[in-house]
C-alpha cells in the first residue's frame, strides 16, 4: 500500500491539468457545490465561528473535497484503532488523530456547508496489515491533506475568505502534527520541516521521499484514488467498503483535545 502511495503521488498534478478529471470533479460538483445558489462572503477580519451558510465556485469545490478527504482520513484512523495491535502511546496519538479528523469533517460540513462526496469509502486491507504499514501510509496521506489544504487556504484567500483561509492554515497546522507523530513511530526525525511542502519534491526521508504533490484539490482525491482507495467505488487495491456513519460511532473523544472548532 505505501509503495503504491508513494508512486502514485509524483505527478498527480500533470495529471489533473490534463483530461481524466471531469468525473472525479462532477462527482464533487453532485456533493454540493453545484447545487448552491447563494455565495456568502466573510467580511475582512471575520472569524471562521462567523462564517456560515455555502458558497460557490472553487470555493465550494475545495470545501466539498476537504470534507470527502476527513470522511475518509476519519474512517482509516478510528478503524486502525481496531484492526492494528498497537501500543498504549500509539493508541492515545491515534485516537486523538481520528477524533480531531471526524472534528473537521464536523466543521467543514456544519460550519462551511460542505458535502462530501460520499460517506462509503473503499480502504485497501494493507493499511491495516501492520502498525509499520500504518504509519508509512500516515505519512504520506497526512502529506496528501497538508497539501489539500495549502491548495484551499490559497482559493479561499484569493476568493477574499478572509476567516475560511485562517482556518485552512490552522488545519494545515493539525495535519503537519499528524504527520509528525506518524513520523516519530516510525523512528524517523519527526521535526524535520521549516515550512509544510506545498507542491514542490519532497526531500525528507523515509515515505514520500522525491515524490511531488498538486494544485488542485482534485490532486488529493487522484492521489488516495491511484493508492487503491475508492470514493463511493471500488478501489484497484485488495481491500473493503467501510461506512463513514457507522465507524464514527466508534471514533474515540479523548478529554485532552481541544481548540475544537477554528477561530
Amino acid at each position: 500500500m505505501f509503495q503504491r502511495i508513494v508512486s502514485s503521488y509524483t505527478s498527480v498534478d500533470q495529471t489533473d491539468q490534463g483530461g481524466g478529471g471531469m468525473s472525479r470533479r462532477e462527482l464533487l460538483a453532485a456533493g454540493g457545490a453545484g447545487a448552491v445558489g447563494v455565495a456568502i462572503a466573510a467580511a475582512p477580519g471575520a472569524s471562521a465561528a462567523q462564517i456560515g451558510g455555502h458558497f460557490t465556485g472553487a470555493t465550494q469545490e475545495a470545501i466539498n473535497v476537504a470534507a470527502t478527504v476527513e470522511v475518509l482520513t476519519t474512517i482509516v484512523t478510528t478503524t486502525a484503532l481496531q484492526k492494528v495491535t498497537l501500543p498504549q502511546a500509539a493508541i492515545d496519538t491515534v485516537g486523538a488523530a481520528s477524533r480531531e479528523e471526524l472534528d473537521h469533517w464536523q466543521v467543514l460540513t456544519g460550519q462551511f456547508g460542505g458535502h462530501a462526496a460520499t460517506h462509503r469509502v473503499w480502504i485497501p486491507d494493507a493499511i491495516f496489515s501492520t502498525p509499520t504499514s500504518l504509519f508509512q501510509t500516515l505519512v504520506v496521506g497526512e502529506q496528501i491533506c497538508i497539501n489539500l489544504y495549502l491548495v484551499a487556504t490559497s482559493i479561499w484567500a484569493q476568493d477574499g475568505h478572509v476567516g475560511l483561509a485562517r482556518a485552512g492554515a490552522e488545519l494545515v497546522g493539525n495535519e503537519a502534527v499528524h504527520r509528525a507523530l506518524a513520523r516519530q513511530a516510525l523512528g524517523l526525525q519527526p521535526n524535520d520541516r521549516a515550512f509544510m511542502k506545498y507542491d514542490q519534491v519532497d526531500h525528507a526521508d523515509g515515505p514520500g521521499h522525491g515524490t511531488t504533490g498538486f494544485t488542485s484539490p482534485q490532486g488529493a482525491i487522484q492521489s488516495f484514488e491511484a493508492a487503491g482507495v475508492g470514493f463511493g467505488a471500488q478501489g484497484t487495491a485488495p481491500g473493503a467498503f467501510y461506512d463513514f456513519d457507522t465507524v464514527r460511532q466508534h471514533t474515540p473523544n479523548p478529554t485532552f483535545v481541544n481548540t475544537l472548532k477554528p477561530h
